[in-house]
């Protein structure tokens, strides 16, 4: 092996990033994976294992996203391998294309590699971002499923974008990170517009721990027909902004109930109210109250949930802990813990990744941050 091949094969092994041509991404890697497998021959060698489970193609902008995203996706790699594709794209700068390669090594609990994942990384300047689809695709894994993660802004309408979203399975987005509650309407109509896309939000599955305590509230022996005659919910928040976790979370109760023709209702201070009507055509007060600052716990989208049918009350609050009250019940609190980026990103490319129930909950937030 030539010396710039061992230098190479170094870098490699130690998950650095080898810039290789455009037109050679493939061959590269694959002789980067030989000259790995080759270099353990020994007495006991450790198998080397190049794995793949899902086509994970990740979009970011600018420098600060591209270094989160680096991160997040090498700490994904120790939890689900997948050919990672970074497609970072500078439509401004001179016209341009790079590409680089690195393996994603996930480690032995006793020390060593047990298998490595493949992960590219595309810079397209200029009008060499049109070329970039048709590269990603050629890249991808016939076999493996594909799921395009949107770090930041929501996917724009241009054609690159376009043919980038349509050849995915799965798209993944944070709506944590938008600037604007408007384009929750966006995210909606790209769904409706691409019907066989499955929709996965981080900020979704991040409330879904407090979402399925507040269901289980009416699990048997229970009547959950209470439900039905809700008159007011409350959401509380403890950020300033966009609220996306907020205003899913009064989705979600909108869609499971049949909760209809949300209107604007007058605003208290630091609350902002909606009124809805019930299936049985009775009014029900919805209210998202802004508190900011937190608790011990830090600072939550959704920091606290509460129901109210007549004087009984239900109520959950989160702070280093979840606290759950409700009529005829003791008070219960439970450890509550927060998820790194990479844990929702994981959980996305799973099972809570198909939950169809976020399209419905997302259509109905849609509704309440209509003019």
């Amino acid at each position: 092996m030539a010396p710039d091949d061992t230098d190479r094969l170094q870098v490699f092994e130690r998950g650095g990033a080898i810039e290789v041509p455009v037109g050679r991404i493939e061959a590269e890697l694959a002789a980067l994976w030989r000259r790995a497998a080759e270099s353990r021959r020994g007495d006991k060698p450790l198998a080397v294992t190049r794995a793949c489970l899902w086509n994970l193609v990740v979009r970011v902008r600018g420098e600060g996203d591209f270094k989160h995203a680096k991160m997040v996706i090498d700490d994904l790699a120790q939890r689900i391998p997948a050919r990672t594709i970074v497609m970072r794209i500078e439509p401004d700068e001179p016209d341009g294309l790079r590409a680089w390669v690195e393996a994603n090594w996930r480690l032995r609990e006793g020390g060593g590699e047990a298998s490595g994942s493949d992960e590219v990384t595309l810079w397209a300047s200029g009008k060499a971002a049109e070329r970039v689809p048709s590269l990603v695709r050629s890249l991808l894994y016939s076999d493996a499923p594909t799921a395009m993660f949107w770090t930041t802004a929501l996917p724009s309408t241009g054609p690159v974008v376009r043919e980038l979203v349509h050849q995915a399975d799965r798209l993944i987005v944070d709506t944590r990170k938008l600037d604007d509650e408007k384009k929750l309407g966006d995210l909606c109509a790209l769904g409706q517009a691409e019907p066989e896309l499955q929709l996965a939000d981080l900020s979704w599955i991040g409330i879904s721990p407090l979402r399925g305590m507040c269901a289980a509230l009416f699990d048997p022996p229970r009547d959950p027909g209470v439900l039905l005659k809700l008159d007011r919910v409350r959401v509380v928040s403890n950020i300033q902004g966009t609220q996306a976790r907020g205003l899913l979370a009064l989705g979600w109760l909108m869609a499971r109930l049949g909760w209809k023709e949300a209107r604007k209702h007058e605003d208290a201070r630091g609350t902002r109210r909606w009124q809805a009507t019930r299936t049985d055509g009775k009014p029900v007060l919805l209210e998202l109250l802004t508190e900011p600052g937190g608790g011990p716990g830090g600072t939550h989208g959704v920091a606290g949930l509460e129901l109210q049918a007549g004087d009984a009350v239900w109520a959950l609050k989160r702070d280093a802990s979840i606290h759950v009250t409700g009529p005829d019940m003791p008070v219960r609190s439970q450890p509550a813990r927060s998820h790194s980026d990479a844990e929702l990103l994981a959980s996305a490319l799973g099972s809570r990744g198909r939950d169809t129930m976020f399209r419905d909950a997302l259509a109905a937030a849609v509704d309440l941050v209509r003019p």
